[in-house]
Parts: structure tokens; sequence; C-alpha cells
């Protein structure tokens, strides 16, 4: 798995024929989500990417052993970053663009064939994720069967920032929502392998990601096991996300605890995405 190229196993790999007969058979599409944003000293920039795009990827093999077939979309990575806008390599476009472009690209699936799409997105940004909403409820009106999917420590943050930001849930109807309960076996493999308890930007979570599936991207000038954990309180944790506080609390761009991550607990990420992969199957029934 080390190493694959992000349109590894999506539809931008695959000819039109087979894209046309995928959609006939009713196959449903992943849709991952992230953006190009800072990730600390030691991750890159597409950390959310790909952090997306694997969820989607081992979804769609646990699917398919489940007699559900999918397909997955090329990862979508121009969103908003105000939270982490004042860093080098935070991309930000406007609202307006983020919600014109993931309207239309997802009325374009739908018009290729697949009415049926599950939006895995992997950054916790409550404006980004906003937009992302309101993008899903315009192709909702058009009859167009997308879905929110939050499962594994995503959907809880995309959500509680999200609550804590604006005052309210998501600005989405129950059946736009698929929340991915957390199995047993992956309720037990995170107790074994998680060793911090405040995961926020490229800590723990995200550095095991990077180390497990891409360690050729971690950073090769910082010594990750050196990195001091930033453990900032709830008020300064909402100082960072709402009011522009971000480098001020962290200077090097992470928030947690990035020192204890191992190859190992980036296996959470195959974990989660079968927990996802249940919630899609279950919907579909």
């Amino acid at each position: 798995m080390e190493g694959l190229s992000v349109f590894e196993g999506t539809v931008a790999n695959m000819t039109w024929p087979a894209v046309e007969q995928a959609a006939l058979r009713g196959a449903v599409m992943l849709v991952p989500i992230g953006v190009i944003e800072q990730h600390g000293p030691h991750l890159p920039l597409a950390t959310d990417v790909y952090g997306a795009y694997m969820l989607c990827h081992f979804a769609q093999e646990e699917l398919s052993g489940s007699g559900v077939e999918a397909v997955v979309a090329p990862p979508y990575y121009f969103g908003m970053n105000p939270s982490t806008g004042m860093f080098p390599g935070s991309l930000s476009i406007s609202r307006e663009t983020v919600v014109r472009v993931v309207t239309e690209m997802l009325a374009e699936y739908a018009r290729w064939g697949f009415r049926k799409q599950f939006v895995i997105n992997h950054h916790g940004d409550p404006t980004h994720n906003d937009a992302i909403a309101q993008a899903i409820a315009s192709v909702r009106a058009q009859d167009i069967e997308a879905v929110l999917t939050l499962g594994g420590f995503f959907g809880q943050v995309v959500e509680a920032v999200y609550a804590s930001a604006f005052g309210k849930p998501l600005p989405l109807p129950e059946a736009a929502i698929l929340r991915a309960p957390e199995s047993e076996t992956t309720r037990l493999a995170r107790k074994r392998l998680m060793r911090s308890d405040l995961c926020v930007h490229a800590e723990e979570r995200e550095t095991s990601l990077i180390m497990r599936w891409y360690p050729e991207l971690v950073g090769k000038d910082v010594r990750v096991d050196s990195l001091p954990p930033v453990l900032p309180t709830p008020e300064q944790l909402d100082a960072a996300i709402q009011k522009g506080k971000w480098r001020e609390i962290s200077p090097l761009g992470y928030i947690g605890d990035p020192s204890v991550a191992t190859a190992e607990n980036g296996e959470l990420y195959a974990l989660e995405a079968v927990d996802i992969a249940d919630a899609i199957a279950r919907r579909l029934a």
C-alpha cells in the first residue's frame, strides 16, 4: 500500500466505458474530500487528502466483500482553511467557490449515473464543513442521494467543532447524514494503540496515518519523537480555531502530541473504514 497515488483505485484511472458500466450495475460512489493545509513541520500539506482517500479506499474494499459495488471519486482538495491560513501552505478559497464547485461536482457524478453518493470529509474546519453541507443540501434538492458520512476520529471532530463554532448542529436533515458507530473491534484497537488524549491536528492520529501508509512523506529533517506536545485549554483551542490564534498557540502548527505516533496506530484508519462501510451497507439495505 505504501506510496499509492491518490488516483489509484479511483474513477480517474478508469476508462469511460468502465465508468458507465459501473453506474449501470448500480455502484455507489464514495467521495473523498480534504484540503491542502499545513500539518506541522513533519507532515505533508496533503495529509487530509490522503486521510479521506484511505478511508474511501478501505471502505470500498470492505463493501466489495459484502457484495456492494462502490467506486471512488478523485479526491477533492480545494477547501477552506481560515483557522490555519496564517501558515504558508494552507490553501483557502472562498466559501462561494467551494459550494459551487462541490455542488457541480456531485451533480456531474449523478449525471454519469451515480446518484447514491457518500461524502467522506477529512477536514474539521467549521466553515469548510458548512460549505460542504450546503453543497450536499443543494444536490439533494435535485433528487441526488448525497450523504455526509461521518465515521472514526474525524466523524466526531467535524460535528463537535461545528457545534462549538455555530452553536447548532450541521444544517442537514438526518437523512443526509450517516454516522458510522465504532465497532467493538475498533474500540479495543483504539484503546490499545492510542497514547494521547487530545487529537486535533497533525498529532498522534494524523502522524500515524502518514507513518503507516505514506512513510516516505514524513519530514526527513524532523525528529517526530522529539516534538513537544501542544495541549491548549478549551478556551485556547477555541481561539485557535475561530479567532485566528492558531500560530500563537502552536508556532509549529500542530495541536496534540505527534511524538507518540506509531505506524501501527495508522492501522486504525483501516478499522474505521470497515465501520464506515458497515454503516453504508446498512443504509443501502
